[in-house]
């Protein structure tokens, strides 16, 4: 990664040493992820019908979006994204006998992130930032009104759900476009799981997500 970075930022030409001063920018990315649970387990019900443990099981995910980056002084701005994010995240249940019980949860978001950047000095093609925000998400996906029951089994999470991130990046400046790698972590905040007195559910005391983001960002 480090070596194809090295010849990104030597291959870059001089994009108009002004263009880091439009008040707007728009652009788009592409996203790969890996999606996580945070989760605690109800000790009062780790025992019930049998339940051994309870582990969380993280899946490769991707999204897009468009996004519109508003200057706000010379190393500050403030960014905004529209992104479709698809993510999958399982929960193995294991019980007596070495019986396993997984449900899966597959998530479709909207999200909008509301991002600020401090952005280095530009030295020639090269700019390095780090972030932080809040993303709100919505998941088309979610389980909420699923029906479910000891057999069938599911764990819910409300399609609402916020998350703060942390991260950084790198702007390498070509002759018509800035291109930046970045990464980013986006911890969920609150519970997110929804109660029932099914055992994938009641087992669980609290669950929220959590993203590690890679992005390929054009503008």
């Amino acid at each position: 990664m480090t070596l194809m970075l090295f010849a990104l930022s030597t291959q870059a030409q001089q994009l108009n040493p002004l263009y880091d001063r439009k008040p707007i920018r728009f652009g788009f990315g592409l996203m790969g992820s890996t999606a996580k649970l945070k989760y605690s387990v109800n000790d009062n019900n780790l025992n019930y019908d049998s339940l051994k443990l309870i582990e969380s099981v993280s899946y490769p995910g991707f999204g897009l979006g468009g996004l519109v980056n508003f200057r706000l002084a010379d190393h500050w701005d403030i960014r905004t994204m529209l992104n479709i994010q698809f993510a999958r995240r399982d929960m193995n249940y294991i019980f007596n006998k070495d019986v396993v019980k997984t449900p899966s949860i597959e998530s479709t978001y909207m999200e909008i992130p509301l991002t600020f950047e401090y952005k280095s000095r530009r030295h020639k093609n090269i700019r390095v930032y780090v972030l932080g925000g809040f993303t709100y998400r919505y998941d088309f996906t979610s389980d909420v009104d699923t029906d479910r029951s000891d057999t069938r089994p599911i764990v819910a999470l409300y399609p609402n759900s916020f998350s703060y991130d942390l991260g950084f990046g790198l702007d390498l400046y070509y002759d018509y476009f800035k291109f930046s790698p970045e990464v980013k972590l986006s911890n969920g905040l609150g519970n997110q799981l929804v109660p029932d007195e099914f055992v994938y559910a009641s087992s669980l005391r609290r669950v929220s997500p959590k993203l590690l983001q890679f992005s390929l960002i054009f503008q």
